[in-house]
């Protein structure tokens, strides 16, 4: 019975993240904006101000970590532009630093606010976006 359990738990769980990321796409579509957007304050230093599209980076992970093993030829288009998005931007996790990537020119590692913006391009970018 636990092994049936822990099937179903499972089962669930895969169904629950699958269902956060299309949330997330479709999301993502349907605006224009920024996952946050950037003011300079007078000392030079960027602000950033979430906006609905700004995901915690601990949703983002199990998202991210959940996409990344999954078979191509398994997803629906929307997955697929998830999926193609975070190998695009390169998203990484790191256990130090939290969420990372590159520049799009790689001459600087982005922060966790830059990131997300940068994936929030990368997914509206997607070749068969509507």
């Amino acid at each position: 019975m636990t092994s049936h359990t822990a099937i179903l738990s499972d089962f669930l769980l895969r169904a629950d993240i699958t269902r956060q990321i299309e949330r997330f796409v479709e999301a993502v579509r349907s605006s224009s904006e920024p996952a946050y957007r950037v003011l300079h304050e007078d000392s030079g230093e960027a602000l950033y101000l979430p906006t609905p599209l700004a995901i915690p980076t601990t949703q983002l992970k199990l998202m991210h970590d959940f996409i990344m093993n999954l078979e191509e030829e398994a997803m629906s288009e929307v997955l697929r532009a998830f999926q193609d998005a975070c190998r695009r931007v390169g998203l990484e996790f790191s256990p130090l630093v939290g969420m990372v990537c590159l520049s799009e020119d790689e001459s600087r590692y982005l922060c966790t606010e830059e990131s997300l913006s940068w994936l929030v391009r990368s997914v509206r970018e997607f070749p068969n976006a509507v």
